[in-house]
């Protein structure tokens, strides 16, 4: 429903011109400025936080926002801090970070208190009331706002009070709460006559309206709802001309002329596209947004991290400063022990001098790296997995060391960021390989249903466990057990819809129901159900749900990218299948859909061979890792010999071929793309003198590409950078056979 939050629609107004002023010197922290000088860079930030807000650049107005904060403490003005806070909370609503949002307005809200300002303090309450506005806490934000209201009128601040009158009015009358609604429509009337702001107008219009269609004033409705459509088509706002035509078809409906109905119909139709590819581009923007505020927050802790690191250099400057006292004074005294002493001042000034041009090539080299922009859908790549690969594992193998036990929390933050971001590129990956598949043939393999069901739940059992929720699988008895059809697609349908019930319920009962519904000549008709007992999906945003990027936003403790049901929905569409979703808040949620398959015999099923037993234990086996990058090397070279695997280094297919004339090897770890001879060539140079050694490929490419490219190649089998530990081992155990010398 329509909002409208004050403070900042006024101060953008009044500030607009000014914002367009030069705003490329704000302040250096290590300036000396009068306290003169910052009052005037805080105002000149100020105006630039409302226009970089107004222009979606969100993590403009968060980072210019750190630095006002800064210098408000610099001078130690909390008046400053509350008004900076204003827009970054702002921001954070709009990425949708309300956790942060909340602790910034409550924040804020207490040091109004000790600056003793009532405006400040009434703003601190509006924000704290649109935030609650915003996630549906209705009666948590009508508490802030009537607080605000109080100070508001008593200060004679009319705008603010009719905004506040307006939300309080929106809220009533979604909740068809009569006397409320009445009681501040009229607090509208009081201050419209000195309303100047079209928005607002129309917003005015548009709450009359409701209320005199909730008491069935059909005549008077339609009058309100024209006027508001008035002002907002005169004045281009788009989501006040979609809300006035809807409301308006209601209120002929009501009056029972339908054939105007129709009419209003047809105009609210252009007015509902517009607005669907206005938040479209909004959605798409958020996430941008949100992406370049982690990323934001990642360069923060490495910029602390580097703090860190030239303080300690700074210590050890100061020690060998003592140190060469030290020598000096011992100079005069004992000229034997002040050349052992020039000596070991010597080795440890060209020590650090070592260290330090190390640490201005990695710093050089990651401000290189930080400098390069990726757009967020044109340059997700397998240049992007690779550092990915090294992050991931780096981040899992300081976890475990004890001296960075202190740093165990930020780590962890860091390998949640990167697992959380693989799991987008995944995602964005396969989304678009389903773009390109429209026009291609399913595939056809037999497979046996309900080990593939089980299969399933089995690999979801940490995410059941977490919420403490239960499976129940129902898959009646004449539902054949071998099938045939694309059994790897139906395999990520379940897994996207199971995943999704898991991830919003907590406490309750996951069923997964497959039934047969019509068998006809070629094939079986079976209808899937997945249905759980979690917080459901609101109706507003079960017409969108499938949609890229969309998620029910008034869960703000669920995470994720807004992809998994896009995914499901395209799936189905390669099949010619539909989804049907059912859902009702804090009941659950069920979603059904219906897939033919051909029924096919046991003999057809393609059984896994089992591996043969190993009589001798494979610790201490010896393992050629191939890989032309360094970190890659360090991190899968750590975790083999974390688990007691001896290991042998090369560089690319080349070097690994010299080597492998001179040692024995019980595997290889053989990277694909590799300069001088990549892994495809040195593959097949080995398999031209020996056929049994197992060669894994190590790659960051597609994850979505199938393992049959590799393997008609030589390869044994394929490992997808970055991987989970406990995965790689598996994989490296799985493919073990005895030691052969080659």
């Amino acid at each position: 429903m329509r909002k409208l939050y004050p403070f900042i629609a006024l101060l953008f107004l009044c500030s607009f011109l000014k914002a367009q002023q030069e705003t490329t010197e704000y302040f250096d922290p290590s300036d000396e400025i009068s306290e003169e000088e910052i009052l005037v860079r805080l105002d000149s930030l100020k105006s630039k936080l409302i226009q970089d807000y107004y222009s979606n650049n969100f993590l403009e107005v968060l980072k210019y926002g750190d630095m006002g904060l800064k210098l408000a403490d610099r001078i130690n003005n909390l008046a400053w801090d509350v008004e900076i806070s204003k827009y970054t909370g702002s921001a954070l609503i709009r990425i949708k970070d309300t956790l942060r949002a909340q602790k910034t307005f409550t924040e804020s809200l207490k040091k109004a208190k000790i600056v003793n300002d009532s405006i400040l303090i009434a703003d601190a309450y509006n924000n704290l009331g649109n935030l609650n506005n915003e996630i549906g806490e209705d009666k948590r934000a009508i508490a802030y706002y009537e607080e605000a209201l109080k100070i508001y009128a008593a200060k004679d601040q009319n705008t603010r009070v009719f905004v506040i009158h307006f939300n309080l009015s929106d809220i009533y009358l979604d909740q068809k709460n009569l006397r409320k609604s009445k009681q501040h429509v009229a607090g509208l009337d009081t201050y419209i006559d000195a309303i100047q702001v079209p928005m607002f107008r129309a917003g005015y219009y548009f709450s009359k309206g409701r209320l005199a269609l909730m008491e069935q004033q059909w005549d008077d409705a339609i009058a309100f709802f024209q006027e508001d459509i008035a002002i907002s088509e005169k004045h281009e706002y788009t989501d006040g001309l979609v809300e006035g035509y809807e409301y308006l078809i209601e209120a002929n409906v009501g009056k029972g002329d339908y054939e105007q109905a129709y009419v209003v119909r047809q105009q609210a139709d252009v007015y509902a596209d517009k607005k669907q590819e206005i938040e479209k581009a909004a959605a798409i923007n958020e996430v941008i947004a949100r992406m370049n505020v982690n990323q934001y927050k990642q360069e923060l802790k490495a910029r602390e991290l580097e703090n860190e690191i030239n303080q300690q250099t700074a210590e050890r400057n100061k020690i060998i400063l003592y140190i060469s006292l030290a020598a000096v004074f011992a100079l005069s005294v004992f000229g034997f022990t002040m050349f052992f002493s020039f000596k070991r001042r010597k080795a440890l000034v060209q020590d650090l001098q070592e260290t330090n041009v190390q640490y201005l090539e990695a710093k050089k080299k990651a401000e290189e790296l930080s400098e390069v922009k990726t757009n967020f859908l044109s340059a997700i790549s397998h240049e992007l997995r690779t550092p990915l690969y090294g992050i991931i594992g780096i981040a899992s193998i300081l976890k475990q060391e004890k001296p960075l036990a202190k740093y165990k929390e930020d780590i962890t933050s860091l390998k949640f960021s990167a697992d959380y971001l693989l799991a987008l590129i995944n995602d964005l990956l396969f989304l678009n390989k389903l773009d390109a598949l429209k026009n291609r043939e399913l595939e056809s393999k037999p497979f046996h249903l309900r080990k593939l069901v089980r299969n399933i739940t089995n690999s979801m059992e940490h995410m059941r466990a977490k919420n403490n929720n239960q499976f129940e699988i129902e898959i009646t008895e004449d539902v054949p057990e071998f099938l045939k059809g694309d059994y790897v697609k139906l395999s990520q349908i379940l897994i996207n819809l199971i995943s999704n019930a898991c991830k919003f319920t907590e406490e309750g009962t996951i069923t997964i129901s497959i039934i047969p519904k019509e068998v006809k000549e070629e094939c079986i008709l079976l209808d899937f159900k997945i249905a759980d007992t979690g917080m459901g999906i609101s109706e507003e945003k079960q017409r969108d749900i499938f949609d890229e990027f969309t998620q029910d936003m008034k869960s703000n403790d669920f995470q994720g990218t807004g992809l998994g049901l896009a995914i499901v929905k395209r799936l189905l569409d390669l099949h010619d299948a539909t989804i049907d979703l059912k859902s009702e808040k804090n009941v659950g949620t069920e979603f059904t859909f219906t897939i033919c398959y051909e029924v096919t015999q046991k003999t057809e099923v393609e059984e896994v061979p089992k591996q043969e037993v190993i009589d001798r234990s494979i610790v201490g086996s010896h393992i050629l890792i191939v890989d032309d990058n360094k970190i890659n090397r360090l991190v899968t070279r750590k975790i083999l010999e974390s688990n007691k695997f001896t290991c042998t280094i090369a560089e690319n297919g080349k070097e690994a071929l010299e080597i492998i004339n001179d040692e024995v090897f019980d595997m290889i770890l053989m990277d694909v793309n590799m300069p001088i001879m990549n892994g495809f060539e040195a593959t097949r140079e080995i398999r031209g003198f020996n056929s049994t050694v197992p060669i894994i490929a190590l790659t960051a490419t597609d994850p979505t590409k199938s393992f049959d490219d590799l393997k008609g190649l030589g390869f044994t089998d394929l490992i997808i950078k970055p991987y989970d530990t406990a995965d790689f081992l598996e994989v490296i155990k799985k493919n073990f056979v005895s030691t052969v010398k080659i």
